[in-house]
């Protein structure tokens, strides 16, 4: 017997469209679509998840859209539009592609804190599509 705990990998080069529900941690690597509820979620830069995803911790690195309800939420990756995120806690790390610091938001909304698990009404998206900062490279000296 194996002593690595148990954990639903979904390969790179795999597409899944349904339900799953795991007791042991869900990784994926290719594309997922559908309902997912697991202890917790790692979507790496490769994956993709789209749908309802139930989960105490997600970590994303890949694409996230559709409705995320988790406790902790890391976002390093795309965002698509129209998503709602509820969290109790929100963290995000900027990417560098290229020498650039880039987090993509799509057209989503943003629940986090305590109250984000009470929805009495759908709230205002918090956070709102921004252009991306382009800095213009330094002109080389005149001679």
């Amino acid at each position: 017997m194996s002593d690595s705990p148990k954990q639903t990998i979904l390969e790179d080069g795999t597409e899944f469209d349904g339900s799953v529900k795991s007791k042991c941690p869900i990784t994926v690597s290719g594309k997922l679509k559908g309902e997912v509820s697991a202890p917790s979620l790692t979507i790496t830069s490769s994956g993709s998840v789209h749908g309802q995803v139930r989960v105490s911790h997600l970590k994303s690195q890949g694409e996230l859209s559709g409705e995320i309800d988790a406790e902790n939420v890391e976002l390093a990756g795309k965002v698509n539009d129209q998503t709602t995120i509820r969290a109790t806690s929100l963290e995000v790390t900027l990417n560098q592609p290229g020498n650039k610091l880039q987090v993509t938001f799509g057209n989503c909304e943003l629940q986090v804190g305590d109250k984000a698990k009470v929805i009495s009404e759908p709230a205002k998206p918090i956070v709102k599509p921004a252009e991306p900062i382009v800095t213009p490279a330094p002109k080389p000296p005149v001679r």
